[in-house]
Parts: C-alpha cells; sequence; structure tokens
C-alpha cells in the first residue's frame, strides 16, 4: 500500500480524473478505509492498493477542481471528480484500486462489507458503480449530488 498523489496518466487530455482499470472509492473513516485497505489486499489478482487521506485528494484535485468551477464536463467524469473533493473537504478518505484482474463481485463485497460511501470503477469509456448508495452514478453524472 502506498499513499496517493495523483498520476498524470490517470488524466484525459482534456485534464478530467479518468483513472481507467480502477476503483476510487469513498469511506465515513479512516477506520473504514483502512479495513477496506486491508480487505482489498486479500482480493485475488488486485493490484495496487492506495489509501487516500481527505487532504490529499483536496490536494491532488486543486487546480482541476479551480479550473472546472463546479461545471461538470461534457464526459460527466469531472462531476465524480467534484464529489470526491467535496467528501474529502467533509474529512471523509478514500482509497484507489488497480483493479488488475480482480474480479468485479469480489471487488464490490469488499467495498460494501467495509461501508464504502461510493466505488466507482473506471473501464473503457463507462464508468461503473460497485456499491449500491443513496445517491447512484446516474445522478453524480448529472450534476444533481
Amino acid at each position: 500500500m502506498s499513499t496517493f498523489t495523483a498520476d498524470p496518466s490517470h488524466f484525459s487530455m482534456s485534464g478530467a480524473y479518468y483513472p481507467k482499470g480502477h476503483v476510487f472509492a469513498m469511506f465515513n473513516s479512516a477506520a473504514d478505509a483502512q479495513a477496506a485497505v486491508e480487505r482489498l489486499a486479500a482480493v485475488h489478482k488486485v493490484g495496487e492498493v492506495r489509501l487516500l487521506p481527505p487532504e490529499a485528494i483536496v490536494q491532488a484535485f486543486a487546480e482541476r477542481t479551480e479550473s472546472v468551477g463546479g461545471m461538470p464536463s461534457v464526459g460527466r467524469e469531472d462531476q465524480f471528480m467534484l464529489r470526491y473533493v467535496e467528501l474529502a473537504k467533509e474529512g471523509k478518505p478514500g482509497v484507489l484500486v488497480d483493479v488488475a484482474d480482480a474480479s468485479t463481485e469480489d471487488l464490490g463485497a469488499a467495498f460494501a462489507a467495509t461501508r464504502a460511501v461510493l466505488a466507482y470503477y473506471y473501464r473503457a469509456l463507462v464508468i461503473e458503480e460497485l456499491v449500491q448508495t443513496s445517491t447512484h452514478a446516474e445522478e453524480a453524472a448529472s450534476g444533481k449530488l
């Protein structure tokens, strides 16, 4: 496990955050995030798992957040990133997971068991929601968060 820093390859040419092949998840507490890190490490064929302290999330996306100015991108990716920053400013930590060859069902179960607030899997051309929450991906994508 390593601490979060924004990887330049996780941003599109337009600057939107899109970590293809990864899951970005957020939690209500540091204890839940740490439990997720430990549980995810045991998932068969999972890649690197990184803990994302709230202040690191805010810092990593500070420039993009300012340039977006609260307006969603055409592809909606910025709306997700703005939600991550909003939650981080409330003190909520996150986890970034390289899916590698892991089963999305196993990952979803790990996130559900550790009470993830949200967990989005960035696949080619689609962002898949791995946990059921009160605020669904379409609401996030349409800016209704």
